[in-house]
């Protein structure tokens, strides 16, 4: 049983991975691309389809590239059973702060407003996104981190000591 448990949250790992991938991709997107107005000659469709899919190329980098960082992160939380919504945001932040020195596509490389860039700050997104991302984690996977569960109850030691 306890092997089984132990596969269950590798499982539940990758799953909180693959989730906060796809929170860091659409909370860079939002920060990003907030107050902008789509061009005048594209459609309100055609510009919800290209933040759907810079959002999940977003998504895909964020996920190929900080893969091993969260995963190292996730299995230290899952060891020492570390279940605090902090120490996931802080373990996001570090890792969206890491991502900010990748190459990572953004939607501010490709669009500039007569030659500036639209967003002059973005480096506080991508801790920002890590932090959010971090919080995805934690709600999907890291509440419950712990391979080794508590399965001997108090009445069961006490029998032991007599």
């Amino acid at each position: 049983m306890p092997l089984l448990y132990a596969l269950l949250r590798f499982f539940l790992i990758f799953v909180g991975i693959v989730c906060s991938a796809l929170a860091a991709g659409a909370t860079l997107m939002l920060a990003e691309t907030s107050g902008l107005m789509p061009p005048s000659g594209v459609s309100q469709g055609e510009a919800r389809d290209a933040l759907l899919i810079n959002t999940l190329v977003l998504s895909s980098y964020s996920l190929l590239l900080g893969f091993l960082p969260t995963f190292i992160a996730g299995l230290l939380a899952e060891i020492f059973r570390w279940r605090t919504i902090v120490y996931f945001g802080i373990a996001g932040a570090l890792i969206g702060f890491y991502l900010l020195f990748q190459p990572i596509p953004s939607w501010i490389d490709i669009v500039q407003d007569e030659g500036q860039r639209l967003v002059r700050d973005a480096t506080k997104a991508y801790p920002a996104a890590g932090i959010v991302a971090g919080a995805i984690y934690w709600l999907v996977t890291g509440r419950k981190a712990g391979f080794i569960r508590n399965t001997v109850s108090s009445g069961e030691t006490r029998d032991a000591r007599d």
